[in-house]
């Protein structure tokens, strides 16, 4: 796979898109772009940052990304 093409996948899976929504919009299967996002390092997709205040958080692997820093930021 061309370097352009994961490079599209890496930036498309930072923002919060599943398999099948990142290969529907680049033409791929989505066990392509599974394959792709398994090669990935952990800590670039457990690292991210607060919706609302801003800061970094890290989500723990295997549960879903948090969005929030805390309940406040939350509500």
């Amino acid at each position: 796979m061309i370097d352009e093409m994961k490079s599209k996948i890496y930036e498309l899976r930072k923002l919060g898109y599943g398999y099948k929504k990142i290969a529907k919009e680049l033409s791929l299967t989505p066990s392509a772009v599974r394959y792709v996002c398994n090669k990935m390092s952990d800590d670039e997709l457990l690292n991210g940052r607060c919706e609302n205040c801003g800061i970094k958080i890290k989500s723990i692997k295997g549960k879903k990304k948090k969005r929030f820093c805390s309940d406040q930021c939350r509500w």
